[in-house]
């Protein structure tokens, strides 16, 4: 397999006996394939050229190596994700890991909107920004963000953990169930139904230990914790005047 000038160039992070797929000239469907193949019997790939590419890295199964995008990925990279540990070398673009039920996505730069949409499982850490709609609908796993998290980020999230450290947008958590919010820094409004809570000692050591294993830094400013006060949970439409005056 030809090394091209991505693979020539020296990346933070990735072991020099990485083995390389290039995306050039691969549509979609045969690149995924030929990815499937090489992890399963490979524990390390790095994947030249992705040039911000849409549908990379979908569906990779239980047990897959450890895969690093050498350079930014468009929309719904790492989507389904069954267990490989995901690396990006750059920015994402929408839905990043949609619906992934386990494994780790690592984002070294931003990510546009909705990622982690859906998710069931797994980490997602992302080391700059995160765009609007952060963990939409999100049924578990954690959304860990170093930087801010967009507008209605968590909106309805069922359960998992969002994480930003450096603010959000308005509606931050609107109409969620039981996910759970953990922020720093300013925040730009509430959503519907969403209150802040206490932070206790369960939660601060478990906050700890997620920062620390994703190698993210705990925040100058205080943590603040966002959940549902449950009103909108048993919503009764004769009773509208809830949406109004929350």
């Amino acid at each position: 397999m030809n090394r091209s000038d991505s693979a020539v160039r020296t990346w933070p992070g990735v072991p020099a006996d990485a083995v390389h797929l290039d995306a050039d000239g691969l549509d979609a469907r045969e690149f995924n394939r030929k990815l499937q193949e090489l992890a399963q019997v490979h524990d390390l790939l790095a994947v030249d050229n992705p040039r911000a590419r849409h549908n990379l890295g979908i569906g990779l199964e239980t047990g897959a190596a450890h895969i690093h995008f050498l350079g930014s990925v468009g929309y719904y990279c790492g989507g389904f994700n069954a267990g490989a540990e995901i690396t990006v070398h750059g920015n994402a673009g929408w839905g990043l890991g949609e619906a992934m039920a386990a494994g780790q996505i690592t984002v070294r730069g931003s990510t546009a909107w909705s990622a982690g949409a859906g998710m069931r499982g797994g980490t997602i850490v992302i080391t700059g920004d995160a765009g609007p709609r952060t963990g939409i609908a999100m049924k578990g796993g954690n959304i860990l963000v170093a930087g801010t998290v967009g507008f209605m980020s968590g909106f309805m999230a069922h359960q998992g953990k969002l994480v930003a450290l450096g603010g959000a947008g308005d509606a931050l958590g609107a109409s969620m169930y039981e996910g759970r919010i953990f922020v720093a820094g300013p925040v730009a409004g509430l959503g519907a139904d969403a209150i802040e809570r206490d932070l206790d000692g369960v939660d601060l050591e478990e906050l700890r230990r997620d920062l620390a294993q994703a190698g993210l830094a705990w925040p100058a400013q205080p943590l603040h914790k966002i959940e549902a006060e449950g009103r909108l949970w048993y919503f009764d439409k004769h009773d509208a005047r809830i949406w109004r005056n929350i």
